[in-house]
């Protein structure tokens, strides 16, 4: 059966100083459109939450009106908050991006054609490096965390099933986790929170979780960072804290416009 499915950014970059160039080895579409987008093209809806799409399995690969930042982000998962640097067009010009892979490419691998895309397409140049910036720490309490082992025949997901009153009209959101880690955790929710999630619950590996997101009258968006961290904590029993932490960094050096018809 054939799915869309739309993926979240933050899938960690390597630690190590190194320039793009890096990455020549990298796999690569089998083709790739780039049209720009006419002045003034309002975002895509999903960019905020840090989407793109792409169908598996079939190989097809779409970015609506982006931003060559935004699809940077997605491509290294990273959030805005670890690069700098670039020309200011890279924030507010918009493309529309259609490309092709193999029928059987996953996500990570969707990752390195976007990377190799941005520096072969766009020119573009960087280095990496560390630097100290707030993090979201997820520690056990003292009583476990309602983190569940998975069961044999489940697969990686996560769902959010609206949940409806008398009225008809969604009153919370039931996320449900299966064979989930807190990687994947990271991946899904770090762009929402504006922080990275760290993992120093000692815990390894995947679980099953659920819990609910009620808006209230003080936060009726169903997606508030509050509602999350509160789920963490009350509902997980995770605790949650803010610190400082060394994260990875990138410095963006240079990059080129796309022109129509390439």
């Amino acid at each position: 059966m054939t799915k869309s499915i739309v993926f979240t950014s933050l899938l960690a970059i390597s630690a190590m100083d190194c320039h793009c160039q890096d990455n020549a080895k990298a796999p690569a579409f089998e083709v790739a459109s780039i049209t720009p987008c006419p002045p003034g093209t309002p975002p895509n809806p999903g960019e905020h939450n840090g989407m793109v799409q792409f169908t598996f399995p079939g190989g097809r690969f779409t970015a609506k009106a982006t931003t060559v930042k935004f699809l940077l982000e997605w491509a290294f998962g990273i959030l805005p908050s670890q690069h700098s640097g670039g020309p200011s067009w890279m924030d507010d010009e918009r493309y529309d991006i259609m490309a092709k892979a193999s029928g059987n490419a996953t996500d990570r691998e969707m990752k390195l054609m976007t990377q190799a895309l941005l520096i072969e397409r766009f020119k573009l140049k960087f280095s990496r490096e560390k630097k100290e910036v707030p993090v979201l720490i997820l520690a056990a309490g003292k009583t476990p965390p309602k983190l569940f082992p998975p069961k044999e025949d489940e697969k990686n997901s996560m769902r959010i099933v609206p949940k409806m009153g008398d009225d008809q009209k969604v009153i919370s959101y039931h996320v449900a986790a299966t064979r989930f880690s807190f990687e994947q955790l990271n991946l899904t929710f770090a762009r929402l929170l504006e922080r990275v999630i760290v993992n120093r619950t000692g815990l390894e590996g995947d679980f099953d979780f659920s819990f609910d997101l009620t808006p209230d009258e003080n936060r009726p968006n169903p997606l508030d960072a509050s509602l999350l961290i509160s789920a963490l904590r009350e509902q997980l029993g995770l605790m949650v804290k803010t610190e400082k932490a060394a994260v990875d960094f990138m410095v963006i050096e240079g990059a080129e416009k796309v022109a129509a018809g390439n």
